[in-house]
C-alpha cells in the first residue's frame, strides 16, 4: 500500500527528535541525516524528492501536435500514481490542460509546464491563460508555473532569455489577477545559470533568474535546470564527479548570487538506441537501473552538500517521436516502454 507522506509528518518527527536530543547529547551523524529530510527550498509537500516527467505522446503515431484524450492521462496518471507524488508537463497544448484536473483527482501535485513558441508571443500566452485557468480550479496541486523549457538552447525552439522573462511576468499577472499566489518559473539548461562560462550554442539565463528571483516571495524563488551525467560521460552507478561540476557551473551561481532553491527538472538515463543512432555501451536497462538509485541516493541528500533537492526523473514515458537527439537516443528515457505498457523496465525502488 502506498502511504502519503507530508510536511506535517516531517514536523512531528522534527518535534520527536527535538525532544530526544534533549536528553542525549547530539551525534553530528543525526543532525546530518535531519538536515537533507526537507530539500532546499521544497516545492512537493510528500518528503520524497524525487518526482516524474510526464509527456503524454508515447503511443504509436502521436507527436506534438496530436491530441490527447483524457481517457489516456487518466491512464497514464494511474500508473504515475503507483510510485510518484509529484510531476513535471511541459505543454497545455494538445488536451495536456486536462491534467490538472486528473491530477488532483489522484492526489497528485504537478508543475505545469508552458511551451514557449519562437516568435510566436500571441500563442505563447494563450496557452499561458489557459494554464492560469487549470491552476485556478486546482490550485493546492500545482507546484508551479514553469513557463518555457531549455529556451536558452539555441534551435528550433530557442527563445531569448529576456522574452521568456517577459512572459514569466505576464503569467505572474494573470495568477495575481485571478488571486492566486503560485511560484512562477523557468526551465533552464544546466549551465545557462553560469555567469562565468561561454557554452556554445546556449544563453546566460540572467534575466530568467532575476525574475524568478522579483516575481516571487522567498519560500518561492526556485529556478528549474536539467542536469544530465549521461551527457557528462558519467558511470551510471557513480555521478558524484558530474554532479559537483554541474553545481560549480551553474547551480551555484542560482542559488548564492540569487537566492534560489534549484529543482533538478530533468535527469535519467537512456535505455538504447534507435536504428540510426550510435551506441556507446552505456545505453541498457541495466545501467538505467543502476542510475536511478545512485541519482535517488543524491537528489536524496547523499552528496558533497548534504543537501537534498526536489528532482524529477526524465522520464516516465518512451517517445518514438524524438528522433533528433544525438546518438539516437531520444526515443528510449522512459521508465516504461511506448504503447500503453503496464510494467516499468526495471523495478522502481522506494523513494525515500
Amino acid at each position: 500500500m502506498r502511504i502519503e507522506k507530508i510536511k506535517y509528518g516531517i514536523g512531528l518527527f522534527l518535534m520527536t527528535f527535538v525532544l530526544a536530543s534533549c536528553e542525549k547529547e547530539e551525534d553530528p551523524d543525526d543532525t546530518a541525516e535531519l538536515a537533507v529530510l526537507e530539500a532546499h527550498k521544497d516545492i512537493a509537500t510528500s518528503i520524497e524528492h524525487m518526482g516524474i516527467c510526464y509527456s503524454p505522446y508515447h503511443n504509436d503515431g502521436q507527436a506534438p501536435g496530436t491530441f490527447i484524450p483524457k481517457s489516456q492521462i487518466e491512464a497514464d496518471l494511474n500508473l504515475i500514481a503507483k510510485h510518484f507524488d509529484f510531476m513535471k508537463t511541459y505543454t497545455v497544448a494538445d488536451g495536456m490542460e486536462q491534467v490538472v484536473s486528473v491530477a488532483s483527482a489522484k492526489n497528485l501535485e504537478v508543475a505545469i509546464g508552458v511551451h514557449c513558441y519562437p516568435n510566436n508571443a500571441n500563442q505563447t500566452k494563450a496557452d499561458i491563460d489557459k494554464a492560469v485557468q487549470a491552476i485556478k480550479n486546482h490550485p493546492s496541486h500545482v507546484l508551479a508555473l514553469v513557463i518555457g523549457n531549455e529556451t536558452n538552447l539555441h534551435g528550433p525552439n530557442y527563445v531569448h532569455p529576456a522574452t521568456v522573462a517577459g512572459y514569466m511576468q505576464y503569467g505572474h499577472d494573470k495568477l495575481k489577477a485571478v488571486g492566486l499566489n503560485i511560484r512562477v518559473t523557468s526551465c533552464i539548461t544546466g549551465v545557462g545559470a553560469d555567469n562565468t562560462g561561454n557554452y556554445q550554442n546556449q544563453d546566460y539565463c540572467g534575466p530568467i533568474l532575476q525574475k524568478c528571483r522579483d516575481l516571487n516571495d522567498e519560500d518561492h524563488r526556485v529556478i528549474f535546470m536539467t542536469v544530465y551525467p549521461y551527457y557528462g560521460n558519467g558511470q551510471p552507478g557513480d555521478i558524484a564527479g558530474n554532479m559537483q561540476w554541474s553545481y560549480n557551473h551553474g547551480m551555484s551561481n542560482a542559488e548564492n548570487n540569487f537566492g534560489l532553491g534549484v529543482v533538478i527538472s530533468e535527469i535519467g538515463w537512456p535505455t538504447g538506441v534507435n536504428n540510426n543512432g550510435t551506441p556507446t555501451g552505456r545505453e541498457n536497462v541495466a545501467n538505467a537501473e543502476i542510475n536511478f538509485k545512485a541519482t535517488l541516493d543524491w537528489v536524496n541528500g547523499k552528496n558533497f552538500r548534504n543537501t537534498a533537492y526536489n528532482a524529477f526523473w526524465f522520464e516516465m514515458f518512451d517517445e518514438t517521436w524524438k528522433t533528433d537527439e544525438p546518438n539516437g537516443i531520444g526515443p528510449s528515457w522512459g521508465l516504461y516502454e511506448k504503447n500503453g505498457a503496464q510494467t516499468p523496465k526495471f523495478p522502481i525502488p522506494a523513494l525515500f
